[in-house]
């Protein structure tokens, strides 16, 4: 039997729905793309929280988020097995510098409605 070590309960749930969604035996891909955001999301609080602190991490997250590309959300989920390096700073810090996360960001912090 093959045993696998994951740093949180978290990190075994998504690396075994990413690799059922892999091997086509989930057909809701619907499950598996909220399963990444809900992950990646959590990750990237992460970051902000390292790296920034002192912000309203939940402004940034959100307008990271909605402005992640797919595979960015893929690897960003990836951190919660392997871990949170530095290609996954990167990540966040070029979705954060695209001009709408910056748009995003800047209403955020000014408490305007996005829209």
């Amino acid at each position: 039997m093959i045993r696998f070590s994951f740093k949180t309960p978290l990190a075994g749930m998504i690396a075994g729905l990413m690799l059922l969604g892999l091997a086509g035996c989930v057909e809701s891909s619907a499950l598996v793309e909220d399963s990444t955001r809900t992950v990646a999301k959590s990750v990237v609080k992460t970051v902000i929280n390292d790296k920034f602190p002192g912000v309203n991490a939940d402004v940034y997250v959100d307008c990271i988020m909605d402005n992640a590309e797919t595979d960015q959300l893929v690897s960003l989920a990836q951190a919660v097995v392997v871990g949170v390096d530095q290609s996954t700073v990167q990540i966040v810090t070029d979705i954060a510098r695209e001009p709408e996360t910056l748009k995003c960001i800047a209403q955020g912090a000014l408490g305007v409605p996005s829209g």
